[in-house]
């Protein structure tokens, strides 16, 4: 793999936003006045293809999920136009899908090519005797490399280790890069923004807001339950000045997520933060041991779901990497993430992420 591979997901969230269908569900707060209001869909289905957590010249298996968005049976073909070059098997799946049902469906790379602009774009195609559902996205490989950085808010170095995934919201770019080794995850995000302002030295026991970078993971097949008395299924942190504060983690209740709690309380031992400003930029670097989150294994292949905000409060506001990632529709969940002291949402609550994502080998 190129190791100054660069992750265009600005272009992917612009072809999603032309070709994916868009939902929300009744936790969404109104949209801002003038804003249209999406129209109903009137497709039958969802359609969605995962991204992939290895390059596909290694020859993984990569999955396309359809949902049935009727209260009937529905029966029809899944095929997909793979990029040039590239030898995927089984050609077709049959779908059978009762109400409202959703299914994965697999297909194994025996040949792919790795693309170094890392964008693999597909035709996903399902027909049935009412007609065909059409779908075209751009997958990418989400990977986290097995790398080791010095926490001190330089990413120079680690750049050249790591795979860059960049998107844009409201014209400022945000670049995230992930690392693993067998004691820590960690994470390097450049935040493009006007000024930074720092999380008190004294907490935040006053209210006000500050720029923070906030994430969680969780295992692969982790749902969001929709109920205060459901389980958190994901470990959730927030990196703001020095400090690293777990939010939520296994088994919490979900209605956990909605107090705007104090953090002072909440800072995870052996996690390390650091914050660079620099011009126009803003450097996290940032490790949390995985001994926090023991329902995660650090081995290589190891898949999971990887989701990240970014609070920027006198800018940008929320920044969201799950809004470029091609969601299904409904993916907006209140319970999804944890509210803080000094947090300041927007008009409508951040996506449920959840993006897939894995633990490679170096890329060297």
């Amino acid at each position: 793999m190129n190791r100054t591979l660069k992750i265009n997901f600005l272009a992917l969230a612009a072809l999603a936003a032309a070709t994916a269908l868009s939902g929300a569900d009744d936790a969404d707060k109104p949209r801002r006045a003038g804003a249209a209001a999406p129209a109903a869909s009137k497709e039958p289905l969802a359609v969605r293809a995962d991204n992939l957590t290895v390059t596909p010249s290694t020859g993984p298996v990569t999955c396309v999920t359809v949902r049935n968005l009727r209260g009937d049976i529905y029966k029809g073909m899944l095929t997909v136009a793979f990029p040039d070059g590239w030898k995927v098997t089984p050609a077709r799946h049959d779908v059978v899908l009762g109400p409202r049902e959703t299914k994965r469906f697999s297909f194994a790379i025996e040949k792919g090519i790795d693309a170094a602009a890392n964008c693999y774009p597909y035709q996903i195609t399902v027909a049935s005797a009412g007609g065909k559902v059409l779908r075209k996205q751009n997958v990418i490989c989400a990977s986290a490399p097995y790398y080791k950085p010095v926490i001190d808010g330089d990413l120079s170095e680690s750049r050249r280790a790591g795979i860059p995934v960049a998107f844009t919201t409201a014209g400022k770019r945000t670049v995230v890069r992930t690392y693993w080794n067998r004691r820590d995850f960690c994470i390097g995000v450049e935040v493009e923004e006007d000024r930074l302002i720092r999380y008190p030295a004294a907490g935040a026991a006053n209210g006000k807001s500050f720029d923070a970078v906030q994430f969680a993971l969780a295992p692969r097949d982790a749902k969001t339950d929709t109920s205060p008395e459901g389980k958190a299924a994901r470990y959730e942190f927030l990196a703001a000045g020095d400090k690293c504060f777990r939010l939520i983690a296994p088994p919490t209740k979900l209605s956990q997520t909605s107090k705007r709690v104090d953090l002072a309380t909440l800072a995870v031992a052996k996690a390390r933060v650091a914050v660079r400003r620099e011009k126009s930029i803003t450097r996290y670097e940032i490790s949390v041991p995985f001994s926090a989150m023991p329902r995660l294994r650090p081995t290589t292949g190891r898949e999971f779901c990887f989701s990240l905000l970014v609070h920027d409060p006198d800018g940008t506001g929320v920044r969201d990497l799950g809004e470029a990632a091609a969601p299904m529709p409904a993916r907006r969940n209140r319970l999804a993430w944890c509210s803080w002291r000094g947090v300041r949402w927007g008009p409508r609550r951040p996506l449920d992420g959840k993006i897939e994502w894995g633990l490679c080998s170096s890329i060297h």
